[in-house]
């Protein structure tokens, strides 16, 4: 059995991995490197199926482009589907902007999204006699899944994106195995540990608090896919003073209501976006510029979208603040902005006097997490993947645990 990485080792993105059985060839995630457009190596051979994680870019960023050159039969969850044409085609204004190579086509889109069959949490899909695939919830975003590979006698486990512990939108991971024969697992975290979730909500109400007293506005960049939760922490708090809801973090908050069954507390969702006034034209979100108030907007690495406008008119607002939620990926504007107190997108060039605060609401599983799951599933090999320091993880897990472990390149081949 041949197991090949396509993509993310020793990196952050484009995500794929590719296993070889007797009967058939399965391809886990087909993303794309977010900060360059970069695709992992697309399989030169047919493919029987195709399984997505979860709806973030750099999962599936190039799935249309696996499907059409491998006739791939996707699968994904509903949730994920959904995500997926969210993305696929605001990846495409993306690549427009930025002058790149689109790599696909919106009709491509289309035959993919023809050729998904949805799955479920807890399903068993029958590929091939002696080849099944089990489907569980990885905790990571709505929709988001880990799979296990049943194939030729052996078992093997990609992760994903995962974490352990729940956030206020969803569960945690769930999974009923343990000894596997391989485990794919996400390193993103290994290094070090994240701040306690209710700590830094507290940390984030307060500076939030802070700003609004000061007649101040708070600008909240955030991934679509978050959106959803930061309401929710706002909502705990019982903000009020406004809040705004604007660019594709309408239409993923939209998403996750309509799939109860993957949000953890869906009447406290609902209770959160229904507080949320929605924008739409410049005219409106002028209009709540006026006054003190919060506006959570896509894009969550300031490169487009909504974020550029409100750039151009609150960057030299020493009163107001700007307020990172998550990881902003090296060489894009927020992260450059971050270190330098600038913003540079195109032919925009400031130096930001707006306070600018950096929150840690990871939905990655931190390293302790890593080790509490390497333990339950006691996995005979471990290739750690979707990171920057993945040759020290294997290392150290391999001396910890006794265990086989790995750090594959792209393009490296694993055996089991």
């Amino acid at each position: 059995m041949k197991i090949t990485c396509l993509g993310a080792g020793h990196e952050v993105g484009r995500n794929s991995f590719m296993v070889e059985g007797t009967r058939q060839k399965i391809v886990f995630d087909a993303g794309l490197h977010v900060e360059d457009g970069g695709l992992p190596i697309i399989p030169k051979v047919p493919v029987d199926a195709c399984f997505i994680t979860h709806g973030h870019l750099d999962h599936l960023g190039s799935a249309p482009v696996l499907h059409k050159r491998t006739r791939a039969r996707m699968h994904m969850t509903a949730p994920t589907v959904d995500f997926s044409d969210l993305l696929l085609h605001d990846s495409l204004k993306v690549a427009r902007i930025k002058e790149r190579d689109p790599h696909y086509h919106p009709a491509d889109i289309l035959k993919m999204m023809r050729d998904v069959t949805k799955v479920k949490y807890g399903e068993e899909i029958k590929l091939a006699p002696g080849c099944k695939m089990e489907v569980w919830d990885a905790g990571h975003i709505p929709g988001s899944a880990m799979f296990l590979l049943h194939i030729d006698g052996k078992k093997i486990l990609y992760t994903g994106d995962f974490k352990l512990e729940p956030t206020k939108l969803i569960s945690g991971a769930k999974l009923h195995s343990e000894n596997v024969d391989l485990m794919i697992m996400e390193n993103t975290y290994s290094t070090r540990d994240q701040p306690e979730r209710k700590d830094e909500e507290k940390k984030l109400w307060n500076t939030i608090q802070s700003t609004i007293e000061t007649g101040g506005k708070v600008l909240m960049p955030t991934f679509a896919s978050r959106a959803p939760e930061i309401l929710m922490i706002l909502e705990q708090f019982g903000a009020k003073f406004p809040i705004y809801l604007d660019g594709m973090a309408k239409a993923a908050t939209e998403i996750a209501l309509k799939y109860p069954e993957y949000i953890r507390d869906y009447k406290k969702l609902k209770s959160a976006v229904d507080m949320a006034i929605p924008l739409y034209e410049n005219e409106e979100r002028n209009n709540a510029m006026k006054e003190p108030c919060i506006i959570v907007t896509t894009g969550g690495a300031m490169e487009g979208g909504p974020i550029v406008h409100y750039m151009k008119n609150m960057y030299s607002d020493g009163k107001s603040a700007i307020m990172f939620t998550g990881y902003q990926i090296p060489k894009t504007a927020g992260r450059y902005m971050l270190d330098t107190n600038r913003y540079i997108v195109g032919a925009l060039d400031f130096k930001v006097k707006m306070k600018i605060h950096s929150f840690s609401f990871s939905s990655h599983a931190d390293r302790s997490e890593l080790i509490k799951f390497i333990q339950k599933v006691r996995p005979n090999k471990i290739a750690a993947i979707h990171g920057d320091y993945c040759d020290k993880f294997a290392t150290e897990m391999k001396g910890r645990f006794g265990i086989e472990a790995v750090a594959p390149k792209n393009g490296d081949i694993i055996k089991i």
